[in-house]
């Protein structure tokens, strides 16, 4: 089944390519007398290059690709089809790490981020210390990886860090960019000072809370929507040499989600968490997918039996505290006190101390291994929520111990709670009302040539919260009509449309979204 619906998405894409490339190509023409004309290639390797993204669900090659070498290279494109009679949508790419063809440009041209970067790193990352306030000016392009080695050279590193960190600093600004210190520190939208954007008319500004801050804001969380992020002034913190890296065992979720609020309410005190997340392990099937480099073959052993006996799943609680050497006994110390105030299962308490950068580029070591089992570039039918404190526990009743209690599929459930005093409400990204509201990440993996059955459980999942109204919001959201985009931005709808039409008037923007309609010397459509 699944090879059929590969087959006919290839026939679908084929198709339409063809429809559309001697339109694109028709105005790539006009581009002949442009500086860019030689940075732009149409040839099949380039434009398959940029067909699937890391969701593996979807395919759709471009018209052209921009390999661009600086961003007025990216301005002078967008600039060119703003003011053509017959313009062509665009879209920013750079790791590629979205689901559902958030990146694609059917109908027009893709431009390679990471092209900005290649052969001149170093000055695309540039850190600062004169201030009071330490900050690094990054590319858009940059991966998260390559800032946190460009900072760690200076003592710092950023304050946010998403599990993965090989996406684009670009990428994750136009999203939010959570994780395990999104508790504490908000998510990296949170933590950015400053941007550069090219807008959809091709105008490059640049933006802050204080200087043109609609455009800040707006491309905070905007899914690419009102332009091109070509650099960020993000946020850095003393960086430590060392994590100690805990994981509890629990198996009443009220225990568990009851302890994890508490880490998230203990703020900067000696004795909390830096890093505070979890999982959710259906069932002991799923064990043996949490042992990575950090548990042992007995703790997984341990582990199975008491998931083995328990009817129902069980729940990792992670938390980690960074320190130095000098600060290791103290922070040894407070980490056993904390732990002697949490509810974990007698006897399920694990502990590591690595090096801080080991821990942060954790999801990594594991990609290495995946990649060597030809496991990692499988389909990926992802669905992460946003889930109000005070539904997570009805939640859990209604999918962990009801819908998915037998489902065996590959993949993790991530599980944790942020605060949402730590997110401002002007940027695009939207997030429950509640004070506290959970992450809960459903990351399945489809190895088993079961895409279908896998989209179809999250379709069920979405469709459960709806009914029920749970409150839930979705993270890297995946809609293809006005109505349900419009519920999804609630009372911010409105004001994103206002922007949108401020900064992309021809929707050009980061088609990929399926947010607006895109009119060829018209103007934005709202889809």
């Amino acid at each position: 089944m699944e090879i059929t619906r590969l087959s006919s998405l290839i026939i679908l894409s084929l198709t339409i390519l063809i429809n559309l490339t001697s339109f694109v190509l028709s105005q790539l023409n006009e581009l002949q007398t442009l500086d860019i004309y030689s940075k732009i290639s149409t040839g099949t390797h380039a434009t398959s290059s940029f067909s699937t993204d890391f969701g593996n669900l979807s395919i759709s090659s471009p018209a052209a690709v921009l390999y661009p070498s600086s961003p007025d290279d990216i301005a002078m494109l967008v600039r060119f089809s703003y003011t053509s009679m017959k313009s062509f949508t665009i879209s920013p790419r750079g790791a590629g790490h979205s689901m559902n063809g958030q990146t694609f440009a059917p109908d027009g041209i893709v431009i390679d981020m990471l092209s900005l970067g290649r052969g001149h790193d170093d000055c695309r990352v540039t850190v600062s210390t004169d201030g009071l306030i330490p900050y690094a000016d990054v590319g858009g392009e940059q991966h998260w990886i390559d800032v946190l080695n460009a900072t760690l050279k200076h003592g710092l590193m950023p304050r946010v860090f998403t599990d993965y960190l090989y996406p684009t600093v670009g990428g994750t600004i136009s999203n939010a960019g959570i994780g395990g210190q999104a508790f504490r520190n908000g998510p990296q939208i949170s933590n950015v000072y400053e941007l550069d954007v090219i807008t959809g008319t091709g105008e490059m500004v640049t933006c802050s809370r204080d200087r043109e801050p609609d455009l800040f804001y707006a491309a905070l969380g905007g899914l690419g929507q009102f332009g091109v992020i070509t650099k960020a002034r993000i946020a850095l913190e003393p960086a430590k040499k060392m994590a100690r890296w805990v994981r509890l065992i629990y198996t009443d979720v009220e225990l568990f989600t009851r302890d994890q609020e508490k880490l998230i309410s203990l703020e900067k005190t000696p004795a909390g968490f830096d890093f505070v997340e979890g999982q959710v392990i259906l069932s002991e099937v799923q064990v043996p997918g949490i042992k990575s480099s950090f548990f042992s073959d007995s703790d997984i052993e341990k582990i199975t039996r008491l998931a083995a006996g328990n009817n129902g799943p069980i729940y990792l609680l992670e938390g980690a505290a960074y320190y130095d050497y000098s600060s290791a006994t103290s922070v040894a110390e407070n980490v056993t006190l904390l732990l002697e105030e949490l509810h974990y299962e007698s006897g399920f308490a694990f502990n590591r101390d690595v090096p801080l950068v080991d821990f942060l580029d954790r999801v990594h070591y594991e990609e290495t291994f995946l990649r060597s089992l030809g496991l990692w570039l499988v389909p990926h039918p992802w669905l992460i929520l946003f889930v109000p404190k005070s539904k997570i526990l009805d939640f859990d009743s209604k999918f962990f111990k009801g819908t998915l209690k037998d489902n065996k599929a590959a993949g993790l459930i991530l599980i944790y709670p942020m605060n949402r005093k730590k997110w401002d409400d002007k940027m695009s990204a939207v997030i429950p009302t509640e004070e506290v509201f959970y992450a809960v990440s459903i990351l399945w993996s489809a190895v088993a040539n079961d895409i279908e059955i896998l989209e179809n459980e999250n379709k069920k999942i979405l469709t459960i919260c709806e009914n029920s109204k749970l409150g839930c919001k979705e993270y890297l959201p995946h809609y293809t009509n006005m109505a349900d985009w419009q519920k999804h931005f609630g009372n911010k709808w409105s004001k994103f449309v206002s922007r949108k039409k401020k900064f992309d008037p021809k929707a050009l923007m980061s088609p990929g979204q399926q947010i607006f309609r895109w009119v060829s010397s018209s103007v934005l459509q709202v889809k």
